[in-house]
């Protein structure tokens, strides 16, 4: 019996857009695999039907396709990017601290006497909420009755706010995965220099793809997308030098 469907399939493309297609990151989500495009913007794929394909570089908008018999079908794909509108921030290079106390304090490491886990209590496994995650609970929820806080909270711009909060704390924390596991790497392989990789991390992070990429938990996937993005860094550090 065959299962065409569910099969991977090498797929094989390349960006059809004028200019500079090089390290552009194609990004299989579905299935957690990963590269990007050569000096002439072709790229190789593994993929299976339905699988979702995510195309991502700071020159265009972000892009998916989803991969239907269509797409399997075709010898070779022709993936054309919409050109990215909004000029970039400006890039400053910090030293350790970044200035934002919120990311700086979730980077300090202390030490647990006690947790859950050491000391037997039920549920341990269940990670608790961050206060800013029980502060956006409580404004947007209510002990019964008319929301009434819930609705004047959403008005004034408070729950907009702690979300906003609440996604720097999560950008924060895979930032401090990506120093503690690839720390050594970036110094050596990378040669990012050591006042700059925090800063190196805040630029990264900046991709849309990055949350999705660190939390594939695959080093080998993690380390391709932050050696590309080492490069153009390192670039753009020496136009600012």
């Amino acid at each position: 019996l065959s299962f065409p469907s569910f099969s991977q399939t090498l797929l094989k493309g390349e960006i059809a857009n004028s200019g500079d297609n090089e390290g552009i990151h194609v990004f299989n989500k579905t299935f957690h695999k990963y590269t990007i495009t050569d000096e002439n913007g072709v790229f190789e794929i593994q993929v299976k039907q339905n699988d979702t394909i995510v195309f991502s570089a700071v020159q265009y908008q972000l892009k998916q396709i989803v991969v239907t018999k269509e797409v399997l079908n075709k010898e070779h794909l022709y993936v054309v990017l919409e050109e990215q509108i909004n000029e970039l921030d400006a890039v400053y290079i910090k030293p350790k601290l970044s200035g934002d106390l919120l990311a700086d304090t979730q980077r300090i490491k202390t030490k647990e006497l006690f947790t859950a886990k050491t000391i037997g209590l039920p549920n341990a496994h269940i990670k608790p909420p961050t206060p800013s995650e029980r502060k956006l609970y409580t404004a947007t929820h209510s002990g019964g009755g008319l929301p009434i806080d819930a609705i004047i909270n959403a008005i004034s711009g408070r729950t907009k706010m702690l979300k906003t909060l609440i996604k720097l704390e999560r950008k924060a924390n895979l930032e401090n995965s990506v120093y503690d596991t690839f720390e050594n790497t970036l110094l050596n392989d990378f040669k990012i220099p050591k006042p700059r990789i925090y800063d190196f991390l805040y630029y990264t992070s900046s991709d849309e793809l990055f949350s999705q990429i660190v939390k594939t938990n695959s080093n080998i996937i993690i380390y391709d997308f932050m050696q590309a993005k080492s490069k153009a860094y390192l670039q753009l550090l020496e136009k600012t030098d």
